[in-house]
């Protein structure tokens, strides 16, 4: 067996850049949902910082919140639309910002699509602000407010 070509490639950190090509690569190898396989790993290792919303037995929002060092990311939050409106996200997101405080973090970030009127009013109700713009934030086109807040205790 050769392994030339193995040595002589470059191994390098990825870049920002080359999340378009490790995307396709990832769909080329599996061919599961990716979304399910992301969401599946994402559980493993912070399943004690995701929180969901249930009514009546059945989960109707959740927030999944990855901590480090002293900031929070708030990765994804959802309510399922027949539910948005009635206050379950508001209390879903205080609940998460609670999570974060009693753990001692001091801010939570999160992306929101610009798009998003109804999301964006109810962060910045709870504090947060917008602290930059991207128009390719998760790939081309695919433009995301970053918010922060402050998580005062």
């Amino acid at each position: 067996m050769n392994t030339t070509h193995v040595l002589t490639a470059v191994y390098r950190k990825p870049r920002l850049d080359d999340l378009d090509r490790i995307m396709a690569i990832e769909g080329e190898v599996f061919p599961e949902t990716p979304l399910y396989y992301i969401m599946r790993q994402l559980f493993d290792v912070h399943r004690t910082d995701w929180l969901v919303a249930e009514l009546d037995g059945i989960v109707i929002g959740y927030a999944l919140i990855m901590a480090y060092e002293k900031r929070a990311l708030l990765s994804t939050f959802a309510v399922i639309e027949q539910q948005q409106g009635r206050g379950y996200g508001r209390e879903l997101l205080t609940r998460a910002m609670q999570h974060c405080r009693d753990k001692g973090l001091d801010i939570m970030w999160l992306t929101v699509r610009p798009a998003n009127k109804h999301a964006m009013r109810m962060f910045m109700k709870a504090g947060f602000t917008v602290v930059n713009e991207d128009d390719n934030y998760f790939g081309p086109g695919v433009a995301r407010k970053v918010m922060e807040c402050k998580l005062l205790r």
